[in-house]
């Protein structure tokens, strides 16, 4: 007898893609946000830890934190003059500086011909104290020019350099005065405030927040200025990513960001948390960043 054989027809088919599709257009987006959850919650660790090798570097210096860098008569890259080189014989792991977000992950060149700092200086930063760039401390009448106003400016991180040394900071032409007459010491933790509320590390686009004519990026001073590849401010929503958003001429990376204190503690905070729009004396509005002195 012969047997029939149904196969199955186009329309039964169709529906069973159209099922497959429907279920992966409802998967996908989920598989991305755990995606996305995992490596936040990596950030937060690095940054976690990062704060903690601060904490130890300040016990061995005189109670006072890293500064953003120190320049060297020899340093040819940013990384040889950064807080990140600093750091690594309390880390002694390259990779805690790489957020697993951020676009560039290239490890740094340091032998031969092409050395180069990589992706490292663009992942995260300290934020340097005010006096790094004008030579005095931030306050509500002495704050950067922005886009929207003005920011209050007041970090932890000092600056350094050896006699001679002219490679990012010293002898160099943001206000025609020479990086010596502004060269200060970081912070220690007894100087500061609310250590639980002040900022130490965090994601962002760049390692030494623009205080300098070389690498800045972005400069507070052009946040305003969105025609180049450094606009906005350098804090970097990386995780939970809204995409972008121009308030009052400064363009935002709308999201959460892993911040580390100066307490040891890290969490993340959303860009508008660390970026609070305030008004001081006159009624002058501006951005509040989380900072360490009143």
């Amino acid at each position: 007898m012969n047997r029939i054989r149904r196969a199955f027809t186009l329309i039964e088919l169709l529906v069973v893609i159209a099922i497959i599709a429907i279920l992966a257009a409802i998967l996908f987006p989920v598989f991305a946000q755990a995606k996305d959850a995992a490596k936040k919650t990596q950030s937060l660790n690095n940054v976690k830890q990062l704060a903690t090798a601060q904490l130890i570097y300040s016990n061995d210096s005189d109670d006072l934190f890293a500064p953003v860098m120190v320049e060297k008569i020899t340093d040819t890259i940013p990384y040889d003059s950064s807080w990140i080189l600093m750091l690594q014989p309390y880390v002694k792991n390259l990779r805690l500086f790489y957020s697993p977000n951020a676009r560039d992950q290239r490890d740094p060149v340091l032998v031969g011909a092409q050395r180069s700092s990589g992706g490292i200086v663009s992942n995260y930063a300290m934020f340097p104290r005010w006096r790094v760039y004008s030579g005095q401390n931030a306050s509500a009448s002495n704050m950067w020019q922005t886009g929207y106003g003005t920011a209050l400016a007041d970090g932890i991180a000092g600056y350094g350099f050896e006699p001679g040394a002219a490679y990012i900071g010293n002898n160099n032409g943001c206000t025609g005065q020479t990086a010596d007459q502004y060269a200060t010491p970081s912070l220690s933790q007894t100087a500061i405030a609310r250590v639980a509320e002040t900022a130490l590390i965090m994601d962002a686009r760049g390692f030494d927040y623009g205080f300098f004519c070389a690498y800045n990026w972005p400069a507070p001073l052009d946040a305003s200025d969105n025609s180049g590849t450094n606009y906005g401010l350098n804090f970097d929503g990386r995780y939970t990513f809204q995409g972008e958003r121009l308030v009052n001429g400064v363009r935002y990376r709308i999201g959460n960001g892993a911040v580390g204190f100066a307490d040891g503690h890290a969490a993340t905070l959303e860009t508008s948390r660390f970026f609070q729009i305030i008004q001081v004396s006159g009624g002058l509005n501006a951005y509040r960043w989380q900072y360490s002195q009143e």
